[in-house]
């Protein structure tokens, strides 16, 4: 038998990845990580018991798809340089000059070349060769196709660590189609006698074809359960369940079926759109209704099944804060969890201290008031008191002024240079302690809230997760395809249920398609702000006007007489994108690195990175 140093040299995938998996690589208990690697640790020994061969899996868990900037090994692999994915979107506006948004895009500098930084350096959104994807794909496999061969540990939970190793391979592949399109569809654990190993790039369907099939397939698996049971939720809270497999196939639905890839033509021409790697290579509406079929499946299930539901206990604000927050919820359906605490991720506050967390008017203004109708700078009230009875979630997405910040109350408005008398600085804003200045973390006059909670003592500490995917999307998701289905009627179920729980009434009826598909993707953004979901609903739809868009801050003045504001929306500094010519489709995906391309398997580059 191979030792394991040889077995698992690397993630051989066209030589994607250097790491060499070692006995300590599976965290195989202090006897182990005392031992040097040798070649007496063999495949035979990591699956000669069930301790050890669950951690294989459980090593393939600690590398799904997470966005907090951490600050220890995955500080290179996981965020485009203390940026975030919202600052490529119409939602945040990023005023540090040397993170990811800012050096590669807002620049206009990105290119193919620009994904060759081996250690995040290059601040792009995903990266192919850096990210431990493939480490997580190929370590499931492994478990797989060796874990039947453990003798203490019984079929049925062979066959349940089986299946949520296969919803693992789907979520790495489901995150990646996002950025990249088709990909090369390894089905097996690829060795060192595979030679380059690689397979070619598949084909969009392909791709797509293969994630909903192991979906299924774990899907099928009586074994897996549907939620975790209450006996297990302290030792197995977070684990991947049938839940999880049946939501994630509604996303990976919706965005097979949204016009980036469901179109007459191209999102953009090149040889990887000719061999039908970036899109299908026609229309077919039959996409969407599988993505109805998938949201139908899923919510029969859960009638069926139970237990998952919208978090609605305490108050709305609250409410909505434990839906996205708090481990173990009834609307958690992915649950990310590398780090246990908030101390072990200080780099998403230094980020947002630095100015990357900038919310843009834009934003603000998609907040609806209250009572569900739209606010409206022309009407004088609303104007006038811009952060009184609004959508709940707006205070807790947007630190706003006048909410709880640490121990005190947050000031943040600015000083009225014409009359500073009545005008006054607020306390806060000029507070060194949090950066609240203009060359921090207030720049564009508002930043976030959410994940940074009050920043100070309700921050420290706290134990945290990454919502990969909540209950909330799969409901919005559904009301999406249904609607793209002309099935309208039906589909405002599903959204009026997502903004009854913040309080909200139910969405104005009589809204044609468009309106209502509008209606929708407003309601993801004011749901989902910072958890990722944004800028994928702008690629999948191709929406070309708001990457192109000029952005504005939104700086407040408070008379300290009458409490009322006064406000100025001074455009942002210009991205590259907003200038004429300055974007094109082909950024809609990323492109591969160059090195990657040149190996020879069949990765054929992305068009326009050619």
């Amino acid at each position: 038998m191979k030792s394991l140093t040889r077995y698992f040299q690397r993630l051989m995938l066209g030589t994607l990845l250097v790491t060499t998996m070692s006995c300590e690589d599976f965290a195989l208990g202090e006897k182990f990580l005392q031992k040097p690697p040798s070649s007496d640790v063999t495949i035979d020994t990591i699956f000669s018991t069930a301790v050890y061969a669950r951690r294989v899996l459980w090593n393939s868990y600690g590398n799904l798809p997470y966005a907090f900037w951490s600050n220890n090994s995955y500080n290179y692999t996981t965020s485009m340089w203390y940026g975030i994915l919202e600052g490529l979107t119409d939602l945040c506006n990023s005023a540090l000059d040397w993170d990811g948004p800012n050096k590669a895009y807002y620049s206009g500098a990105y290119n193919a070349g620009s994904e060759e930084a081996s250690d995040g350096a290059g601040g792009t959104k995903y990266g192919f060769t850096r990210r431990n994807s493939w480490q997580s794909i190929r370590m499931a496999w492994v478990f797989i196709e060796n874990v039947d061969r453990v003798p203490d540990m019984d079929e049925a939970e062979k066959l349940r660590l089986k299946a949520e190793a296969k919803v693992v391979i789907a979520t790495q592949y489901a995150e990646m189609l996002r950025h990249f399109g088709g990909l090369p569809i390894v089905d097996r654990a690829i060795s060192a006698e595979d030679g380059l190993g690689m397979p070619a790039r598949g084909t969009l369907q392909e791709t797509v074809d293969f994630i909903v099939k192991l979906l299924d397939e774990a899907i099928s698996c009586k074994e897996l359960p549907w939620h975790i049971d209450e006996e297990e939720s302290d030792n197995w809270s977070g684990r991947l369940t049938r839940a999880s497999a049946m939501g994630l196939k509604v996303r990976v639905r919706l965005f097979a079926a949204s016009p980036l890839f469901n179109s007459d033509a191209p999102y953009y021409g090149g040889e990887a759109s000719e061999k039908l790697m970036t899109w299908f290579g026609g229309y077919d509406q039959k996409r969407w209704e599988d993505a109805v079929k998938a949201g139908e499946e899923f919510f029969n299930e859960l009638k069926k099944e139970g237990f998952y539901d919208l978090v609605t206990e305490g108050e709305p604000r609250m409410a909505f804060r434990d839906a996205y927050y708090t481990r173990g919820t009834t609307e958690s359906l992915i649950s990310v969890r590398r780090h246990y605490k908030t101390g072990s991720i200080g780099g998403i506050m230094q980020g947002a201290r630095w100015g990357s967390w900038g919310v843009t008017k834009e934003y603000f203004d998609m907040f609806p008031m209250a009572d569900g109708t739209d606010f409206d700078w022309n009407n004088e009230e609303h104007a006038k008191h811009p952060f009184a009875n609004r959508d709940p979630r707006l205070c807790e997405t947007i630190l706003l002024d006048g909410d709880r910040f640490g121990s005190s109350v947050s000031a943040i408005h600015r000083e009225y240079s014409k009359d500073k008398a009545n005008y006054p600085k607020g306390e806060h804003y000029n507070n060194k302690n949090v950066s609240l200045d203009d060359k921090g973390l207030t720049t564009n006059g508002l930043t976030a809230r959410k994940f940074l909670l009050d920043r100070q003592g309700e921050w420290n500490g706290r134990v945290i997760q990454w919502p990969l995917l909540r209950l909330a999307e799969v409901y919005l998701s559904y009301a999406e395809a249904l609607n793209e289905c002309n099935r309208t009627a039906d589909a405002y179920y599903y959204i009026n249920e997502v903004r009854n729980r913040v309080g909200l009434g139910d969405l104005k009826t009589g809204l044609s398609k468009e309106e209502f598909r509008e209606a929708v993707l407003r309601e993801r953004a004011c749901e989902f702000g910072f958890e990722e979901v944004r800028f994928y609903d702008l690629i999948r739809w191709k929406r070309e006007a708001d990457f192109t868009k000029h952005l504005h801050g939104l700086y407040f003045y408070k008379n300290k007489n009458t409490g009322e504001y006064l406000c100025e929306f001074p455009q942002l500094k210009e991205r590259a994108w907003q200038k004429a010519g300055g974007f094109s489709p082909r950024y809609y995906l990323s492109a591969f690195p160059p090195k990657e391309v040149n190996k020879g398997y069949g990765l054929v580059q992305n068009p326009g990175w050619e």
